[in-house]
């Protein structure tokens, strides 16, 4: 059986399974963004859904060392990977086909997600 992959927290520095994980990317213009789909272009960093982690990962720097740059977070990162680790992105299209809108990330042209609770 072949272990899944991982990935180190930025806030807590544990390892722990990337599905586990919220992706962050750095846009070019040095914006820092959640991506729920994985699929952005460019060096990504992982952080734990949960306060703590975000907050330490917002802070000190961390970001800009993590991606070798000068890096700002968005001022709706935290919120971001909190609602993404506590919700699933489905397509937009799932329910409606006529409905698909486009919206630009990074350059290039992506579907727009609609987030919906999980049951628990």
């Amino acid at each position: 059986m072949k272990t899944p992959p991982t990935r180190t927290c930025l806030g807590c520095r544990r390892a722990r399974p990337q599905a586990m994980l919220v992706r962050l990317v750095r846009l070019p213009n040095g914006t820092v963004v959640a991506d729920s789909g994985t699929r952005a272009a460019g060096r990504g960093a992982y952080v734990c859904p949960d306060a703590a982690c975000v907050e330490r990962a917002l802070s000190r720097g961390r970001l800009g060392h993590a991606f070798k740059k000068p890096s700002e977070a968005h001022p709706a990162l935290a919120a971001a990977v909190r609602a993404a680790g506590r919700r699933e992105a489905v397509p937009a299209t799932a329910g409606k086909p006529e409905d698909t809108e486009l919206c630009e990330v990074a350059g290039r042209d992506v579907d727009v997600l609609t987030v919906r609770a999980v049951g628990r």
